[in-house]
């Protein structure tokens, strides 16, 4: 087995594999997204044949090079084709990949790495191995192979509270495919909160990349004004929150809640496995997202820097370095 860029013919077999065994955050159309920004890496077995894979992204900040997830990418894979069925087989086999993995992300002429990978990814013994630190992230994915009843009735007494209210006082929930609704309000959250976000890859996901079949959104109005919104992109399986907003000089209760449990329902209507939040290390976020009654799920983390900067980042960022 052997891990490297991806040779260019290989690239119609990727984009099959990454379809069959990635996210959507691995498909091609995900990473046509950042404009050549990503390379895509090859996982090959003894023959050379392409069995598996994931994406990498660079940025400069400050003159340094920063790998890290692309902007709205929770994680970067990796996937793989195991054909054995013998749990010990798929357990060395998925050992074997990690460990070329930790190799081939360590020879990076990096300054800092972060980067995390999809969920079912937790075997973090090669990274640490090669010195990274692996530090656990947290999502709350809801079942949706439960009765729509059961899923309602393990949310949380106040978030069901907050639907009911929205109802009560007659807000509308809308099915929307225009997106700059979604952008507009997303942006005012942003900027309302001082944090920072990318415009442009906004934008791109928004108005190039969502489609029908890749997408889906939702808004609550009230007097027929948009007042939050919850934006969802899905692959086969699972359905994963990406960006929400709200107009906070309307705000109401429970306006955010009302788009969120319509959208768990439509997931569900999809034909979709899971219902991904994609979590948030943010104590009030996590809470909100808590309440509508998913399984606390972790996913992994890995981080390294150079000394000096290891160093530095320690004062800032003590809690992954």
């Amino acid at each position: 087995m052997k891990v490297k860029k991806l040779n260019p013919k290989d690239t119609s077999v990727y984009r099959e594999l990454a379809c069959r065994n990635g996210t959507i955050f691995n498909s091609m159309e995900w990473t046509d997204i950042f404009d050549g920004g990503i390379d895509l890496i090859g996982i090959y077995n003894k023959n050379d044949e392409l069995i598996g894979g994931f994406n990498l992204f660079k940025e400069s900040r400050f003159g340094l090079s920063i790998y890290c997830n692309p902007p709205f990418t929770p994680a970067i894979g990796p996937f793989l084709k195991i054909e054995a069925t013998n749990p010990v087989t798929v357990l060395d086999t998925w050992k074997k990949a990690l460990s070329l993995i930790a190799d081939f992300i360590d020879r990076l002429p990096y300054a800092v790495i972060t980067y995390s990978f999809n969920k079912n990814v937790i075997d973090m013994q090669p990274f640490i191995w090669k010195k990274f630190k692996a530090t656990p992230r947290y999502t709350y994915l809801i079942n949706l192979s439960r009765a729509i009843e059961d899923i309602w009735k393990r949310m949380s007494s106040e978030r069901r509270k907050n639907v009911n209210k929205g109802e009560k006082d007659g807000l509308l929930v809308k099915k929307i495919s225009d997106f700059e609704i979604i952008r507009t309000l997303v942006l005012q959250t942003f900027s309302r909160q001082k944090a920072k976000i990318s415009e442009y890859y906004l934008k791109k996901i928004l108005l190039q990349f969502s489609n029908s079949c890749n997408s889906f959104a939702f808004a609550t109005y009230k007097n027929n004004t948009p007042i939050a919104c919850s934006f969802f992109v899905h692959d086969q399986d699972t359905a994963y929150y990406l960006l929400g907003g709200y107009d906070h000089e309307n705000s109401h209760h429970g306006a955010g809640a009302l788009s969120m449990w319509q959208a768990i329902q439509y997931a569900k209507t999809l034909g979709l496995n899971c219902f991904d939040f994609e979590g948030s290390m943010i104590p009030e976020i996590e809470k909100y997202f808590r309440g509508f009654g998913g399984q606390l799920t972790p996913y992994y983390r890995i981080n390294k820097a150079n000394l000096p900067i290891e160093i530095l980042l320690k004062f800032f960022k003590r809690e992954i370095f």
